[in-house]
């Protein structure tokens, strides 16, 4: 979310949660929802296609503890949110989306991906004070989907959906309570995608591929012993946020061996101020910010250039990353290329 880290937070979760809720024409929330891992390639975008496996269905899954069952893999599938293709990508379903209710930033894809992405039709949506968007029905139900990933809003909704045979899913890190981030959760999100649109070969070998570039990280942590602060600053600099064990940016800096020192905090990503930060003195700064028309050197700047940074230990030994937020939130394999990215920054 642009205006904060909660609202983007927030955005991030429900659009994996219309998503997939489109083409479930079932009912309502959705919580066994697994991650999936985006290894597309140049000359794929999609990744390896394969028909859908009819075998396994009706399927019957939940998903933010309501169950719901499907009766065929889905083939008309809505997005709804700017990490969400990463997981159709990794399952290999990227050929059942028919529409799409936001814009894919450039940053998170390849060309080839983004070229496919760009022939998507988009629908009219208007920005909601709380950085997501809001869609009419009756806008959804003009591209006939299935099911439609991505998030609640005060207009969609399971009943809403429902009542017009769509099926919605949400995004497990968008329940009303959410399991607890990391990244077997999505390798476990992946798969379940397989299984959900029948492409469960291909989720498979792309599940497997997440998992052995996440070992290979872990086993030679670049930043093995450091403390750190991950924050999100608001693009006015107007705040700052720091995410807890709660955010899926923590077993992202413990993967890449960092001690994060607001591990403790009870809320996912609370408000801090820049004393609390200098207080708590890491050596490393991770700043996630999703306004792409400020430069990483503007990003870093709206810290760093606050009253008293200078004596944080990251400030004066320049180890300040600015890292796009859905590199590290929510959970989706897009965390995974987040991984290599931030490593890649330490390692520099």
């Amino acid at each position: 979310m642009n205006p904060s880290p909660l609202l983007r937070q927030a955005l991030a979760l429900l659009t994996v949660f219309v998503l997939l809720a489109a083409a479930c024409g079932d009912s309502d929330d959705t919580d066994s929802a697994t991650p999936a891992t985006g290894q597309a390639s140049e000359e794929d975008p999609q990744g390896p296609q394969t028909g859908a496996d009819a075998s396994g269905f009706p399927l019957t899954f939940t998903n933010c503890g309501q169950d719901f069952t499907i009766d065929s893999p889905p083939q008309r599938v809505m997005l709804m949110e700017a990490a969400a293709p990463s997981l159709l990508f990794a399952a290999g379903a990227m050929d059942r989306v028919i529409a799409r209710i936001e814009d894919f930033p450039a940053e998170y894809y390849s060309a080839d991906e983004l070229a496919l992405l760009d022939e998507i039709p988009a629908l009219i949506a208007e920005a909601t004070s709380t950085g997501g968007v809001e869609v009419s029905v009756e806008e959804i139900i003009s591209f006939e989907p299935d099911l439609v990933v991505g998030y609640d809003t005060a207009t969609i909704t399971h009943d809403s959906l429902a009542d017009v045979g769509i099926q919605l899913y949400v995004m497990p890190p968008f329940c009303d309570d959410p399991p607890t981030p990391s990244f077997e959760s999505i390798v476990e999100e992946v798969r379940f995608y397989g299984t959900l649109f029948g492409t469960s070969e291909v989720a498979e070998a792309n599940a497997a591929a997440l998992e052995s570039a996440v070992a290979a990280a872990a086993d030679a942590p670049v930043a093995d012993g450091k403390t750190a602060a991950a924050l999100y600053v608001s693009s006015d600099g107007s705040a700052i946020y720091a995410y807890s064990s709660l955010g899926m940016v923590h077993p992202l800096m413990v993967a890449l061996g960092m001690e994060n020192v607001f591990e403790e905090l009870s809320e996912r990503v609370p408000e801090v101020s820049i004393e609390e930060v200098i207080g708590r003195n890491p050596e490393i700064l991770v700043l996630l910010y999703d306004d792409t028309g400020l430069s990483p050197e503007e990003i870093s700047a709206l810290v760093t250039d606050l009253p008293g940074a200078d004596s944080i230990t990251a400030v004066s030994d320049g180890a300040v990353y600015p890292l796009l937020f859905n590199f590290a939130e929510p959970p989706t394999p897009l965390v995974v290329d987040g991984l290599s990215e931030l490593g890649d920054q330490i390692a520099e």
